[in-house]
């Protein structure tokens, strides 16, 4: 691959966006908590979410609509690139404070919330149609890529001070910016209809998904007494609400506790991710939880007992190891929870089951920020972590009293082009790309995606690196 050439150029400034979108949250998370401390960072973390719940709404799609994408990516990097640049100029000032990094942290989110929808058509303007399939699946590569190493490396770089790491992180946006201006769009004959890219999210929403309800679709509560799905409802709601917390609140507050400091805050980040790719890069294991009840409890119950053990581990190496397998697990239960989903109702039913199932989701995220935040600041880390694997207990316990769920089983779903990631987050969750999306959530750090089927988590991973339900 040249980086002179249309796939090169595109591929540099997405990894250089992507690193530069980690490097950020963990410097922004860590920045809160050093001056206001565990409840604040909290705050922080979930109201830089609402941007992304716009985002996956389309309140901001529109918005986006109104500038052409080659110049929207660039523009959104510069903009990204001043917030950072602002960012560590107030803090090598010494006159940071709350307001200005929750400012910051809206206005990063509600930056990329603008910008996403319109640059994730971009490898169908400037590519022709054999390229394109290309792009997306570098594209999932290099997601995995930042996710597993941009919070390690973010936490290096801010060894040497929070404001120099903000600085560094100016420069990758820059250097992003700078690539894309470089792309060129191809004759109208030569490229595909925006939308038109596999993977790529068209008219009815994310691939894979079902579009919105129809008039002939049935009414919530109809939709709520099919067989398996209040209970899997539940479960979903409980997942997000454990997950997107202890992955962008629950590590971070672990790492100061323990005195990892930034740089282990940044290997824990990167645990989440290497946990869901992991997930990713392993279709039989995903396929044999994908639709299945017992699946599905049995990947509660490991997230479960791993975020207890990460709670209670004694040293750096242990925590980072058991949060790659917390990871892992919930991205597995994210993924075994959408099967569930996806064979019990009927096919009229499937929009507003996936949409009350999405909005669930998107709304527990943030409430499981504040809730860690809340409960660290007054009893510790640990307790906050044991809360979230309590919640995760409780899904399984759900389940296992649902037969409908609990017996649950999916037919084989027919092999497909390769699932691209969602449009942008966790996280998600995160997330939540490569959602569990899920969790994000994102640091805010939105799954990443399982075949067949994404997991819409936002508290993992996702493509823009938030581990925010992806919640991150």
């Amino acid at each position: 691959m040249r980086v002179s050439s249309p796939v090169g150029r595109w591929s540099a400034a997405t990894l250089a966006s992507l690193l530069g979108a980690q490097i950020f949250h963990v410097v922004l998370a860590w920045s809160v908590l050093r001056v206001s401390g565990p409840m604040s960072a909290a705050v922080v973390l979930a109201l830089g979410t609402l941007p992304r719940i716009a985002m996956m709404t389309g309140l901001t799609a529109g918005l986006a609509a109104r500038f052409a994408p080659l110049r929207l990516a660039p523009g959104g990097e510069l903009v990204r690139a001043v917030l950072a640049l602002g960012a560590a100029a107030v803090l090598a000032a010494g006159t940071l404070d709350f307001t200005v990094l929750l400012v910051a942290s809206v206005a990063f989110g509600l930056v990329e919330a603008v910008t996403e929808p319109g640059t994730g058509g971009l490898p169908a303007l400037v590519a022709g149609p054999a390229d394109q399939q290309r792009m997306q699946t570098l594209r999932t590569t290099l997601f995995r890529v930042t996710v597993v190493l941009g919070g390690p490396l973010a936490g290096l770089s801010a060894l040497l001070g929070l404001s120099t790491a903000l600085i560094v992180n100016a420069v990758v946006f820059v250097v992003s910016a700078l690539v894309f201006t470089l792309l060129r769009p191809l004759p109208a004959d030569a490229s595909a209809p925006a939308g038109a890219m596999p993977g790529m999210p068209g008219p009815g929403g994310m691939p894979g998904m079902a579009g919105p309800p129809g008039p002939d679709s049935p009414k919530l509560g109809e939709a709520l007494a099919l067989p398996g799905v209040r209970a899997a409802l539940i479960c979903t709601i409980l997942i997000e609400l454990g997950c997107p917390g202890a992955f962008n609140v629950g590590t971070l507050l672990l790492a100061d506790h323990r005195d990892w400091g930034v740089t282990g805050f940044g290997v824990l980040a990167g645990a989440v991710g290497l946990g869901t790719v992991a997930a990713a890069l392993a279709p039989s294991f995903a396929r044999r939880l994908r639709g299945s009840g017992m699946g599905l409890i049995l990947a509660c119950v490991l997230t479960a007992a791993a975020m207890a053990g990460v709670a209670h581990a004694p040293n750096l190496p242990v925590a980072a190891g058991l949060t790659v397998v917390m990871a892992l697990t919930a991205a597995a239960a994210s993924a075994a929870t959408l099967g569930v989903l996806f064979s019990g109702p009927r096919p009229e039913a499937m929009g507003m089951v996936m949409g009350t199932v999405m909005a669930a989701g998107a709304l527990a995220a943030p409430l499981s920020y504040l809730a860690v935040g809340a409960v660290a600041r007054g009893w510790g880390p640990t307790p906050a972590l044991l809360g979230c694997a309590g919640a995760l207990a409780a899904a399984a316990l759900v389940g296992l009293a649902d037969r409908s769920l609990r017996t649950a089983t999916a037919p084989e779903m027919p092999a497909g082009p390769p699932m691209g990631p969602p449009p942008a987050g966790p996280e998600n969750p995160a997330a939540p790309e490569d959602p569990a999306a899920a969790p994000h959530p994102a640091p805010a750090t939105g799954a990443a995606p399982t075949d067949p089927a994404p997991a819409a988590d936002p508290s993992l991973p996702d493509d823009t690196g938030h581990l925010s339900a992806k919640g991150a």
